[in-house]
């Protein structure tokens, strides 16, 4: 087996053996992470993209 084969299978099994929860909160630090790169500009234009009535308030 090589390394590529050898950590898909463990990625594979560390997903099956998380709960919803673990998951989310995996997926919303990767997520935070990513968007604290941004600068505010882009933050901006990634909400009006997608998320127009996050601005609206």
């Amino acid at each position: 087996m090589n390394r590529s084969e050898l950590q898909d299978q463990l990625i594979q099994q560390v997903l099956d053996d998380m709960d919803l929860k673990t998951m989310t909160q995996l997926c919303y630090d990767y997520l935070d992470e990513g968007y604290a790169k941004y600068s505010d500009e882009e933050l901006i234009t990634e909400c009006e993209e997608y998320y127009p009535e996050l601005l609206e308030s």
